[in-house]
């Protein structure tokens, strides 16, 4: 009894000393010197990035050369005035008077018909045979036929209407926590990245607040413009990271520059929520899953509130934005609570840190340290 009572005498000590020893390394943690206040989910990087995109796009919008690229799949309404009766004209004899049978230009019946795209991006017209659409706009293939029907003699001054009909090519992938992933056409101009991500079911309950936007880039056209220009590439950019939140209340936060309008070839992901690792001073440290509204007071209740040497006015949020790119938050839990400051959105990968209080650590290391001894002294007397 002697020895256990010794040992146990030894343990309380030893826990004493480590306290009084973490106190004083908790008093000489200095935030790094790189520590910035966050309030948004984005970094300023991705927040130019995308007002460029968005800005770009929406000039692209009134330009008629920049509209939609016909692909494979595609159905098409072609118009030819005067088609036809250049047909029949061609194919008459032209020895003796004219036969009445061959009708006037202004009495031409109009050709119009509909071509499904193949799946090598051509169409069959007659006259012109096989024409290669693929990669162009409506704009672009009517200036290419009104060319084609010049060159093989067809037509003097053709007037070619295309009309796209059925949008089935150009294609946007929304992927991750939707509720029906997959490959959405875009059936107009004008479509946002929000429109998708609602087109998609919008984001299902495993859904985080960051949306990982992949723009698709296309080569620039040639030197004589849209005619040449070569099909859209799978060229990707680097994902540009968009809090959800203010993306789904861009147009009534006024933030419409986050709401890009959508091109061919881009891929929205919509990352699952994660988890969040909870250290330092709480009852129940460890790893939390994250929900679209959970905040930063939300986090630390989820491990059982703080305890007694916790420093509240210090709690510290690490949140990695990129590869290259680091946050450190203080936040002043009092001063969230008396809503004087901003209770953070947590987002996956988070790591929330309550430091200790030396003011607080060393009377609670005293009494850790007596009540190991009262604990220790009803022990030995039940034993």
């Amino acid at each position: 009894m002697r020895h256990a009572l010794r040992r146990a005498w030894g343990g309380a000590v030893a826990a004493a000393l480590l306290v009084l020893a973490a106190a004083g390394c908790g008093a000489t943690r200095a935030p790094s010197p790189g520590d910035t206040s966050v309030t948004d989910l984005m970094t300023a990087g991705d927040r130019s990035r995308l007002q460029t995109i968005t800005t770009q796009r929406i000039a692209q919008q009134s330009d008629p050369d920049q509209g939609y690229r016909i692909g494979p799949d595609d159905l098409l309404e072609i118009s030819i005035p005067d088609l036809l009766g250049a047909t029949a004209f061609r194919g008459a004899t032209l020895t003796g008077p004219p036969s009445p049978a061959v009708p006037g230009v202004e009495a031409a019946p109009v050709f119009r018909q509909g071509f499904r795209v193949s799946a090598l991006g051509d169409i069959a017209l007659p006259q012109l045979g096989t024409v290669p659409v693929a990669g162009l706009t409506a704009r672009g293939l009517a200036k290419d036929l009104a060319y084609r029907l010049r060159v093989a003699q067809v037509l003097n001054n053709p007037e070619v209407t295309v009309t796209v009909v059925e949008h089935r090519s150009d294609v946007v992938a929304v992927i991750g926590s939707v509720e029906r992933p997959g490959l959405y056409p875009l059936t107009r101009p004008e479509a946002t990245i929000s429109d998708l991500i609602w087109a998609a079911g919008g984001p299902n309950k495993d859904a985080g607040r960051i949306v990982q936007f992949t723009p698709a880039t296309l080569p620039p056209p040639d030197a004589d413009g849209e005619c040449n220009a070569p099909a859209p590439g799978a060229v990707k950019a680097t994902p540009i990271r968009i809090d959800m939140d203010a993306l789904l209340r861009s147009e009534e936060a006024g933030n419409a520059n986050l709401n890009a309008p959508v091109r061919a070839g881009d891929v929205i992901n919509i990352a699952p929520a994660g988890v969040v690792l909870v250290d330092g001073w709480v009852q129940k440290p460890g790893s939390y899953p994250v929900t679209r509204s959970l905040t930063l007071t939300g986090t630390i209740a989820a491990a059982g509130g703080t305890t007694f040497p916790a420093d509240v006015t210090r709690a510290t949020l690490k949140r990695t934005l990129s590869p290259t790119e680091q946050y450190f938050m203080t936040v002043d839990l009092h001063a969230v609570d008396d809503r004087e400051a901003a209770d953070f959105p947590i987002i996956d990968g988070d790591i929330v840190y309550l430091p200790a209080s030396s003011a607080r650590l060393v009377p609670w290391g005293i009494y850790q340290f007596f009540a190991n001894v009262f604990r220790l002294g009803a022990s030995v007397v039940t034993f």
